[in-house]
């Protein structure tokens, strides 16, 4: 799911049973959830979420997992954890919420406490991740540059 991941009648499936179990496809939820190898529960959104929660929202025709970091009048200001933009989403277009995942077989919740820790250490360093992919960009142009005078 995360990351794009496309489902025809997710959302049906969702309100009929209450939860949904599925892997992720894409990097943007990494390190939290790996590309097809953590299955997560998500849950129908009852009330608003808040800032940490992971929403499960549509865009275009695909569901994109990514954290909440801020609670506006009508949307969400989400990012990925390994992502370096905010996405500013329309309350209405989330659909669900992340429960918990499973690693390693062992169920994580998300009312568990080393999560709950983990989600906003996650959250705060995440300047620094967006500094360090700044001077990576910053270093390959230079590199680039270098050998266009190198040869």
């Amino acid at each position: 799911m995360s990351d794009c991941y496309r489902f025809d009648n997710f959302e049906e499936l969702l309100r009929e049973t209450g939860e949904y179990v599925t892997q992720v496809r894409g990097v943007s939820m990494y390190p939290m959830l790996r590309y097809r190898k953590d299955p997560l529960l998500i849950h129908p959104v009852k009330g608003e979420l808040k800032p940490y929660d992971v929403a499960i929202y549509g865009r275009l025709d695909r569901y994109v997992v990514h954290r909440v970091l801020e609670v506006r009048d009508d949307i969400y200001v989400i990012r990925g954890d390994n992502c370096i933009c905010k996405e500013y989403v329309p309350k209405s277009a989330v659909v669900g919420v992340m429960a918990g995942f499973w690693r390693f077989g062992r169920f994580i919740s998300s009312d568990n406490i080393l999560y709950k820790v983990y989600a906003r250490v996650w959250v705060a360093i995440n300047p620094l991740v967006r500094l360090e992919h700044r001077c990576r960009m910053l270093a390959s142009a230079l590199w680039r540059k270098t050998r266009s005078f190198v040869s």
